[in-house]
């Protein structure tokens, strides 16, 4: 006899945003993609997915959030149905800026922010270059960057961005073990194979390269002011926390660190229920 799976969240809707107007000519057209559920008029949580990510990732915290905060999970730029960058070299402060664009188009001015992965990355140089604009920021998948790639790094990175070569459908169809925990359940990984699948092969390239540039984000952290959570799973393979989150949390102002045993890259997917009361725990204290 087999168990009964887990009621799945359903998504929100897909909505759509104008980019403002005096930034559109660093896009190649002038439209946001996103989703989001709650009250407009409740605090803004601003949700960053990762390289293989989108708006469809956050289901678990639309549905776990949704009641205390207005949660809203951007597509970034090439991403869905979101209009790409003109530059095929964006870098840390471009990515910081389309946020703040995104932002605007949606009519948030201060935020919670949460990243995965990619993500992260963005997130810390939002609050790095920004952070004025961020109330809280909540990391997971965290990465740090490097200010000199490892062979082995950019091998992966590389390795990432080819698996899309024979297609969005075919790059949600490879190994996906390394993004999650040893004990995901089957509906999870489809989950996680269908969010793969709605990925842009030009937005997956720029956010490939700017992953594979000289950022190294401990050198934005005393900036970074604001309280900050870094949420590890222990058996992170793609970002593990010996290389980053445990890294980060010394150049940390006002960090603390959170290790999640059985938990892989993706832990706000594999275990949503537990990330949700960490958020909720950590975003109204």
């Amino acid at each position: 006899m087999t168990s009964a799976i887990p009621a799945i969240p359903a998504l929100p809707e897909m909505r759509f945003a104008p980019i403002p107007e005096g930034r559109r000519n660093a896009y190649t057209g002038d439209r946001f993609s996103y989703m989001e559920a709650g009250d407009r008029n409740a605090p803004a949580v601003l949700l960053l997915h990762g390289l293989g990510g989108n708006c469809f990732h956050w289901r678990y915290q639309y549905a776990g959030l949704a009641d205390r905060y207005r949660v809203i999970a951007w597509n970034a730029p090439g991403y869905v149905l979101t209009d790409n960058f003109v530059t095929e070299d964006p870098t840390g402060r471009d990515y910081a800026q389309a946020v703040l664009d995104f932002a605007q188009a949606v009519g948030v001015e201060k935020f919670f922010l949460v990243g995965n992965s990619f993500g992260s990355a963005v997130a810390q140089c939002v609050a790095g270059y920004h952070p004025d604009r961020v109330i809280r920021m909540a990391l997971t998948g965290t990465g740090i960057g490097q200010h000199e790639l490892s062979p082995e790094r950019r091998e992966y990175l590389i390795g990432r961005a080819r698996g899309i070569e024979k297609g969005s459908y075919a790059y949600g169809s490879g190994d996906i073990s390394r993004l999650v925990g040893p004990d995901t359940p089957e509906h999870i990984l489809q989950l996680v194979r269908d969010s793969l699948r709605a990925t842009n092969v030009q937005g997956l390239l720029r956010a490939v390269r700017f992953r594979s540039s000289n950022l190294y984000t401990p050198d934005l952290a005393p900036a970074m002011t604001m309280p900050v959570l870094l949420l590890q799973g222990e058996a992170d393979q793609v970002n593990p926390g010996e290389k980053n989150a445990y890294v980060l949390i010394e150049h940390l102002p006002n960090g603390r660190l959170v290790n999640l045993p059985g938990l892989g890259h993706l832990p706000e997917i594999e275990d949503g229920v537990r990330i949700n009361a960490l958020l909720r725990e950590f975003f109204g204290g």
